[in-house]
C-alpha cells in the first residue's frame, strides 16, 4: 500500500517533468523560428499585440538569449498603434544584444 502510493507519486512527478520538457522545447522552437525566420516585424504580418502580450513575448525571447529580437519587438510595439500603456513596459537593455 505504501509502495503503491510512492509509485503513484513518482509517476505523477515523471509525467509533470515530461510535460515541462515538452513545453520548454516548444518555447525554444518558437523563439528560434520567430527570431531566425520571421524577425520581430509583427505588424507587417498582421499581429496586433497589446502591452501585456508584448511583455510576455519579449520575456520569452530574453530567456532564450534573443535580446535583439525582444528589444526590436518592444520598440516596434511602443511606436505602434496598439500601445496604450495598459501595463508598464520592460526595460530595453541594449548591452545584451
Amino acid at each position: 500500500m505504501v509502495i503503491d502510493a510512492v509509485l503513484d507519486r513518482v509517476s505523477v512527478w515523471r509525467d509533470r517533468r515530461k510535460r515541462q520538457r515538452e513545453q520548454l522545447q516548444a518555447a525554444e522552437d518558437f523563439v528560434f523560428t520567430w527570431s531566425g525566420t520571421v524577425d520581430p516585424d509583427s505588424y507587417e504580418y498582421g499581429a496586433e499585440l497589446g502591452c501585456g502580450e508584448t511583455n510576455r513575448l519579449a520575456t520569452l525571447f530574453r530567456v532564450f538569449d534573443s535580446w535583439n529580437t525582444a528589444n526590436q519587438l518592444q520598440k516596434e510595439h511602443e511606436r505602434g498603434p496598439n500601445c496604450n500603456n495598459a501595463e508598464p513596459h520592460l526595460e530595453i537593455i541594449e548591452e545584451n544584444e
